[in-house]
């Protein structure tokens, strides 16, 4: 969260675009649901992009109009700084 200035030039937290990059999506999330995810399928996500040095773990991503916080930065073991796995929740759902 950054601060920024709303429509009526009040400064509140929200969002800053860093990039909007193309990303290959897995819905399993890097493993089965447990019994607890099956209300929410689709809560966890891996997102794979193009190697970035300006994407961590204090990022979200907005992805149709959902947004998911992530959790863990992964680079791909077969192509260092080519790729890399970003394991992300859908905001507001508790882990677990």
């Amino acid at each position: 969260m950054v601060p920024t200035v709303n429509d009526f030039g009040e400064r509140v937290d929200g969002f800053s675009q860093i990039a909007e990059v193309w990303a290959n999506i897995d819905t399993r999330g890097g493993s089965e649901p447990a019994k607890s995810e099956t209300e929410f399928p689709m809560r966890k996500l891996i997102f794979t992009i193009r190697y970035r040095t300006d994407v961590g773990p204090d990022d979200v991503i907005v992805y149709k109009s959902d947004t998911y916080e992530i959790q863990t930065v992964e680079e791909t073991h077969y192509t260092r700084n080519r790729f890399m796995k970003l394991h992300a929740v859908l905001k507001g759902v508790q882990d677990g």
